[in-house]
């Protein structure tokens, strides 16, 4: 009798250890997910920025060149225009 009671101590205490075990292993399990979410987190962010700069990057250029070939233009059109006939 006073065999199984030291038996089930034992086992109890066993249980316990590995619940403890178990219960930090979740812990370090939900950390990791939660620096892998937190990661993607700022990957997207990066890249949502450098997409912005790069939009940003091509319509500075685009308006630049528009304005280039409208002072062309309007350079051409005060020649012709101040031309004496």
């Amino acid at each position: 009798m006073e065999e199984a009671i030291v038996h089930r101590k034992r086992s109890s205490r066993i249980a316990s250890k590995e619940s403890v075990r178990e219960e930090a292993r979740l812990a370090a399990k939900r950390r990791a997910e939660e620096a892998e979410k937190m990661s993607r987190a700022k990957r997207l962010e990066t890249r949502l920025l450098k997409e912005e700069e790069e939009r940003f990057r091509r319509e500075t250029a685009r308006e630049l060149r528009r304005k280039e070939r409208e002072g062309v233009k309007h350079t051409e059109l005060s020649k012709l225009v101040f031309l004496p006939s």
